[in-house]
């Protein structure tokens, strides 16, 4: 015994509305295309920049810190000379090797984000001494004795400026104030 088909030769007008429905549901079941929106590109940028942005920049800091500490305290910095002479009156190698250490410390708290808050500090500590220098010998980093026309070691110092609004960035977003933390300990030892 075999099955008869009917063949359809003709659809009436009943056909038509589920004919319309079952393309309606198939556009709602299928995938819709990928529409990518300058505006969804945007807003993904900037999740991934409040993200990521202040870790990247407190770790490229520390890399910078740990890299000139350690070209410090192996004796190859190329600022040595611009240290002995605007710091004269202090001894050169003793203060250097200080100094180096300071900044290897610096650099491994920024990279580790341990101990923050001192290590911003004495990142901001260690900056503005750099600054003294441009009052300990002003011959050395202005032309003419005029502020505004920097040397090339002028602008070694005064370029650290930036580096000391990137200190009060990473202070301002990654250290928290120490009320709350008091605050969470207490509520931990409940």
């Amino acid at each position: 015994m075999g099955v008869a088909v009917k063949p359809v030769a003709d659809t009436n007008n009943d056909d038509i509305p589920v004919l319309q429905m079952r393309q309606d549901i198939f556009e709602q079941v299928s995938p819709a295309p990928l529409r990518l929106r300058f505006s969804d590109l945007d807003a993904l940028c900037i999740r991934l920049l409040h993200r990521w942005s202040i870790p990247m920049l407190r770790l490229a800091l520390g890399f910078i810190f740990l890299w000139f500490g350690a070209l410090k305290l192996l004796g190859v910095s190329p600022v040595l000379s611009l240290v002995q002479q605007t710091y004269s009156f202090v001894p050169a190698y003793p203060f250097f090797f200080v100094l180096g250490f300071w900044e290897t410390g610096i650099g491994c708290g920024l990279i580790l984000n341990r101990a923050l808050r001192p290590t911003l500090i004495f990142l901001c500590i260690h900056l503005l001494g750099t600054f003294v220098a441009l009052l300990q010998a002003p011959s050395l980093f202005f032309l003419h004795h005029n502020p505004l026309f920097l040397t090339a070691e002028g602008e070694f110092v005064v370029k650290n400026l930036v580096l000391v609004a990137a200190g009060l960035v990473i202070g301002g977003h990654q250290v928290k104030p120490r009320i709350k933390i008091k605050r969470i300990q207490m509520a931990q030892t409940k």
